[in-house]
């Protein structure tokens, strides 16, 4: 089982009263000022919510989530893996019955400083000889972080220690575009293909 669900955050308030949140995202919240950061938090936990119910049934809440110890969220209950992610006025989330990461990117430029930095040589060549280098630099920076995200190791792995254009790894990963937002979802065995990406409305 792997699902993914998506929505625009942009009507959503900044302040938590009303929604059942977690101990975990109130925390979250607490740190956060821009008002589009809080949208796109709460956003993350109401996707996670309703994909749970969508899959699970009735469930408890506000849920229980703790983190790994590289901070990766997981839930306490016996549920299926998790993975929240979020980019301009998108959030999404990831059930699996395994280890998933997910990221989702909308469009961002090409920043030659960046390719040094965080991309393998193999990438940096894949994206210089691309048509369009914003596409292609957004695609693999978004695989690139579903990687990490599964493995729960997050930015202590360095993002040019790996391609994604490997073979064995791109194997793991699944990834599309849809208009300006694109998605990778990584799973560390069995198929990566998703059942359904659905774009729900929120709140």
């Amino acid at each position: 089982m792997l699902r993914i669900e998506y929505g625009d955050v942009r009507a959503l308030p900044t302040e938590p009263e009303g929604f059942p949140l977690s101990d975990y995202r109130l925390r979250r919240l607490a740190h956060l000022r821009p008002e589009l950061l809080r949208r796109q938090s709460i956003g993350a936990e109401l996707l996670l919510i309703r994909a749970l119910r969508e899959s699970c049934g009735e469930i408890a809440l506000p849920l229980s989530i703790e983190t790994g110890e590289k901070g990766k969220p997981r839930l306490l209950s016996p549920l299926p893996e998790i993975s929240l992610s979020h980019s301009g006025a998108w959030a999404a989330c990831a059930l699996c019955d395994r280890p998933v990461g997910l990221d989702v990117q909308e469009l961002r430029p090409c920043r030659e400083e960046l390719l040094t930095r965080f991309f393998a040589p193999e990438e940096r060549l894949y994206i210089l000889g691309s048509k369009d280098r914003d596409a292609a630099f957004t695609e693999l920076w978004c695989q690139k972080e579903s990687w990490v995200k599964a493995l729960g190791t997050g930015i202590s792995t360095p993002l040019a220690s790996f391609s994604v254009l490997d073979p064995a790894l791109s194997a793991r990963i699944w990834h599309c575009r849809r208009g300006e937002l694109f998605f990778a979802v990584c799973v560390l065995s069995g198929d990566p293909t998703p059942e359904c990406v659905i774009q729900v409305p929120l709140p």
